[in-house]
């Protein structure tokens, strides 16, 4: 039997129908908590947490793909049913971790300077490294939560995934598996990333205005949906 074919553009069109529709759903659950548990995050800053995760989920449909076109689909089956959902919870766990431990040390941190504003101390136009190294570090720890988030999401598979999978099985060439993977992923990816960077980032920054009262509660409430959603995925209880 001949193999089966699917070129870039229309792998790329069966990304975008599959995230314009099934994948806003299926990803609001662990990235909307995100944004309503940072203080800073808004439409202008949307972009730090949206292209982690969506370069994430670009890479799981690469390796994805890259897996089935050198060992054929069963290798994709057994990735879906053993790893795929642990990448996904423990990811989600540490990213509300960041949000119930980190926001609060930032917080206990400001409220420490503020108390010392008063004070007469000597003029230091540059920030200690070690408040550089902090940041850095708090930065980098919540990037790669987000896209081993997104790799985890992108690792179990969705209808018209297995499709490209199939193709990329058939073909029987990791080159062309990975061409499809990329393809699928890119096509998957822009939607949600306009969804969340506009729609989504306006509607937590406004929700964080008019509660502006319960800032630090929201936030806590934010990480902790994370952590046990994590939880409930890594032991297979919810299905993304």
């Amino acid at each position: 039997m001949d193999s089966l074919t699917l070129g870039f553009s229309a792998a790329m069109i069966m990304g975008l129908a599959f995230g314009a529709g099934p994948c806003n759903i299926t990803c609001l659950p662990y990235l909307g908590p995100v944004f309503l548990g940072q203080e800073k995050n808004n439409m202008r800053t949307s972009w730090k947490t949206i292209i982690p995760f969506s370069l994430g989920r670009l890479t799981g449909y690469t390796l994805l793909g890259t897996i089935a076109g050198s060992f054929g689909l069963a290798a994709t089956t057994w990735i879906e049913e053993g790893i795929a959902a642990q990448v996904l919870g423990v990811a989600t766990i540490l990213a509300g971790l960041y949000l119930l431990f980190g926001t609060l040390k930032k917080k206990s941190c400001a409220s420490h300077h503020a108390s010392h504003q008063n004070q007469v101390t000597p003029v230091n136009f540059v920030k200690p490294d070690n408040d550089i190294n902090k940041s850095d570090k708090s930065t980098l720890y919540l990037t790669g939560s987000l896209f081993t988030m997104g790799t985890g999401m992108a690792l179990n598979p969705c209808i018209p995934l297995v499709t490209i999978l199939t193709v990329a099985a058939t073909m029987a060439t990791p080159v062309d598996g990975a061409r499809l993977g990329v393809a699928f992923g890119l096509g998957a990816v822009v939607v949600p990333t306009l969804f969340f960077g506009f729609a989504v980032a306006y509607f937590s920054q406004q929700i964080k205005v008019h509660l502006s009262q319960w800032g630090k509660t929201l936030e806590r409430i934010s990480g902790f949906m994370l952590i046990f959603l994590g939880g409930f995925t890594a032991l297979g209880w919810i299905q993304p």
